[in-house]
Parts: structure tokens; sequence; C-alpha cells
């Protein structure tokens, strides 16, 4: 068990560097976040190492005896350290493609965009952050820039811990919080958007990711990911917004699994 650990250990360290040096995977891996948006942090990093499309995880007895779904034989578990253990033992969880369905199967929700969907959300979005906005886009970027606001003055404190022998400690007070929120927003913008099926081609540009590049040690990652996974939750939060308009409970949608 030991040594399992520390290979996961090793995955992590190994992922968190990689996620950062390139668009295309921090990309890929903010789109692992929107659709398992229940895990924390170092959960998703570890899914998105061992099975980068997965969709919709959980553990044998609840594709089991919850989804009435059986995993197939062969599939190989996604391993998790469970943090609930005292002793950091692993657990597994499994990708609905990795399953089955036995009589009366359940299939956990995915979200499908449609356009009669853009006004409710405009609508939850002003109820919910005060933003006014006729652009689901744009109001989406609002919304992530004042969540990255928020959660730098809430741990800005917390900063000087994370950010030594990274790109981000050659900066001055002002850079790096100019730097950390521009990173957390447009991070926090490309999740939601991905969770919610809108599409991010012409709304993003490789410079708006440039910040990133200088998250690049684990622990910067980590601060990061973090942020990304507790901010963007507040929108998925939001169940009167889950159940009016995708008509389906919250205890089965995506990533709730």
């Amino acid at each position: 068990m030991a040594i399992k650990k520390e290979l996961l250990a090793d995955l992590f360290e190994q992922t968190a560097k990689q996620v950062t040096s390139s668009l295309a995977d921090w990309t890929v891996f903010l789109t692992t976040v929107g659709k398992l948006y229940k895990y924390p942090f170092h959960e998703q990093l570890m899914i998105y190492a061992q099975n980068p499309t997965a969709t919709a995880c959980a553990e044998y007895g609840l594709w089991n005896n919850t989804m009435n779904r059986y995993v197939k034989r062969g599939t190989n578990g996604i391993a998790l350290i469970d943090p609930s253990s005292d002793r950091g033992q692993i657990k597994y969880v499994f990708d609905v493609a990795d399953t089955g369905g036995k009589e009366n199967a359940r299939k956990p929700f995915l979200w499908e965009m449609h356009e009669h969907h853009e006004r409710p959300i405009l609508e939850m979005l002003q109820d919910k952050f005060d933003v006014e906005s006729d652009s689901l886009h744009e109001a989406i970027d609002t919304v992530a820039l004042d969540l990255a606001k928020e959660y730098y003055n809430d741990n800005k404190s917390d900063i000087a811990y994370f950010i030594e022998d990274s790109f981000l400690e050659e900066l001055d007070d002002d850079n790096i919080r100019m730097t950390f929120e521009n990173a957390l927003s447009v991070s926090i913008a490309y999740t939601i958007m991905k969770r919610m099926g809108i599409d991010t081609e012409d709304h993003f540009t490789h410079e708006d990711f440039l910040p990133i590049f200088d998250f690049n040690t684990t622990p910067t990652v980590s601060f990061l990911g973090a942020a990304i996974s507790k901010q963007s939750e507040q929108v998925w939060n939001v169940n009167t917004f889950l159940d009016n308009f995708y008509k389906v409970s919250t205890r089965y949608s995506a990533g709730v699994l």
C-alpha cells in the first residue's frame, strides 16, 4: 500500500507540473474540472491524470447499488487517496463509460445546452451574483472576475507560502495579485462555459491564458486549482438553476457522482 501511495504522490506531482505547461493541457484539465465539479481539486487532478476523458465518476457501490449499473470486467479503477481515512487508504472510482446497465439502470445526467436555456441562465446569474448582461459570455466573464477577486482578498495572506521557487516569486505584490486574479478568472470562466456546454472556441485567446504559465510548481498549481474548484462550484450550488432548467435532481447530475 505504501508503494501505491508513493506512486500516486509522484503522479500528482508530475501532473500538477504538466497541466500548466501548455494551453492544451490546461484547457483539457479545466474541462475535467467542469464535468467533475463535486470533487475537490486534488481528486480532479488525479482523475484527469488517469482518465482525462472521464465525464461522471463514482465508487463501485454507488454504481452497483444506487445506479443499478455494473462495472465492466477488467476495468481498472481510478485510484484516489481517501481523505476520510485516517491512514490515507486508497479508494477507486469508475467512469460511467466503464459501466454497463442492468435492468432499470440509471445514467448520470449530463448537461446539454440549448438556446432556450440562455435567458434563464442569465436571470440566475443576475439573481445570484448581481450581474446584468444580455450576453452569456460577458456575464460569465464578470462573475468569474468577481469570484477571482473575492478569493484573492480572502486568501492573499497565504500566497507567500506557495510561490517559492516559482515564476511568481520574482513579481511584486501588485503583479502577483494581478497575475493570480487573471489566471483564476479566465480559468473559472472557461470551466463554467465548458460545464454549461457553451462554445468557447472564439471567446478565448492564447494571450488570455498567459498568466497560467507563471504557476509552474506543484504548490502554485495546487493553490490555483483549489481556488478554481471552490469558486466555480458556487455557480453549481444554485439548486434552483439545476432543478428548474435541467429538470434533474442534483443527486444524479454529472459531477455529483
